[in-house]
């Protein structure tokens, strides 16, 4: 409940401060009363906030009075959840009280910095100005993008507009990671939404990028705001940014700085879930047994529903969506919406008819043969480049367990008239 009233209050200061323009949206301020903080937002327990978020804080210290800007607001309306699957999420700029936003934030124990901006004098009316541009009705929707198109690179962008584009010439260098190596970064927590989401997204998220891309990311960008210098009016360096200081500091594990290999804990579970099946089938090929139909009906059920859920899904988001990040995914030759037909065919199997053993067999062989097909065209053609080495480490294994249980059964027949 008492998140609930915190987020109420939040709400009611969106709606208080979007009733009056601030002085510096109608020529009250001065420039030299002007300061600017990026305040960046750690982790939380929910998805979305998985990756933190990141605000801009503009204060004049004259007339005592501050806002905090925020480029990261879902636009609620009868078509967002259409918008979210078709890939064209409308998000919304807005603006709120400090006070209320960091109580916000802090209740959900959520870390809390700020970092001061060193906004050349000349443009802190320029920048001040544009945030409040960027509130008004016809202003403030854009079409979200995660990785191009967020809360950190609009951020981004005005201060490198404020420096005239010396951030992002500073910032056109080399990464050390890809869009992948970042995701996996900050998905490792959750091995099952890890795994789902790199077995969705294609190789786009593999290709080499700037340090100026990996800025989609709210802790990379206050980093790298640090180590930048610009060039001022007067031809003299000046760093970008002061030291950080922690408002509010939550107990939480860091997000790991180094891309985590979870390829080998989904590579053991796939090997378990292999040992099981393949027992139970090796154990039936020698001494039948009774409960073996049932047990084998509930395997290929439940694997079949995962991956041909996966699987379909993938294919919906390749073809009629415009989550461009998923195109081209090299990983449909693993999980399709044929692998459904696992699941379907597993429930008639449980009556033991025998033309569904016939069919599940037919259909795992399906599966194994575009695992080595896809296999062979990684080898053989240059432009198969895609990271799918978590999605083979947990399919590639059950694909070869069940091709070689297939075998250890084949003898087995029901018999069935129906």
């Amino acid at each position: 409940m008492k998140r609930f009233y915190l987020l109420f209050l939040v709400l009611i200061g969106f709606h208080l401060t979007f009733a009056t323009p601030m002085p510096w949206g109608n020529g009250q301020s001065k420039p030299e009363n002007l300061q600017f903080y990026l305040v960046t937002f750690g982790p939380g327990d929910d998805i979305p906030s998985y990756w933190g978020h990141i605000a801009m804080i503009v204060e004049d210290s004259l007339l005592h009075q501050s806002a905090i800007y925020n480029y990261g607001l879902y636009s609620f309306d009868n078509n967002f959840l259409w918008r979210f699957v078709q890939g064209r999420l409308i998000f919304e700029v807005g603006r709120a009280s400090v006070n209320s936003y960091f109580r916000y934030y802090r209740s959900q124990n959520r870390t809390i910095q700020l970092l001061r901006l060193h906004i050349p004098l000349s443009k802190r009316l320029q920048l001040a100005a544009k945030l409040e541009w960027n509130i008004l009705p016809q202003n403030k929707k854009y079409l979200y993008h995660h990785y191009y198109d967020n809360c950190a690179t609009r951020l981004r962008d005005l201060i490198d507009q404020a420096v005239d584009g010396q951030f992002h010439h500073a910032m056109d260098v080399p990464a050390t990671m890809s869009l992948r190596d970042h995701t996996k970064r900050y998905t490792s927590r959750n091995l099952p939404l890890e795994w789902i989401l790199m077995f969705w997204m294609s190789d786009r998220i593999d290709q080499p990028i700037k340090k100026w891309d990996e800025m989609f990311l709210p802790d990379v960008l206050e980093q790298y705001v640090q180590q930048v210098t610009y060039t001022n009016s007067y031809g003299q360096s000046q760093a970008l940014a002061g030291v950080p200081t922690y408002w509010f500091k939550a107990k939480r594990s860091p997000v790991p700085q180094t891309v985590p290999h979870d390829e080998w804990p989904t590579l053991i579970i796939a090997l378990i879930l292999a040992a099981v099946i393949l027992f139970t089938s090796w154990r039936q090929s020698r001494r039948p047994f009774r409960w073996f139909t049932l047990i084998f009906s509930l395997y290929n059920f439940l694997i079949g529903l995962f991956l041909g859920l996966v699987g379909s899904v993938l294919f919906f988001l390749m073809f009629f969506t415009e989550h461009d990040v998923t195109f081209g995914n090299e990983n449909l030759f693993l999980a399709h919406p044929l692998s459904l037909g696992v699941a379907v065919l597993a429930i008639f199997l449980a009556s033991e008819k025998d033309w569904a053993w016939r069919g599940l067999k037919y259909l795992w062989l399906l599966q194994f043969s575009g695992a080595l097909l896809l296999i062979v065209l990684k080898i053989i053609l240059p432009f198969f480049d895609q990271d799918n080495l978590m999605a083979f480490c947990f399919i590639l294994p059950i694909n070869v367990s069940m091709v070689v249980s297939f075998y250890l059964l084949r003898q087995m027949k029901y018999h069935s008239t129906d």
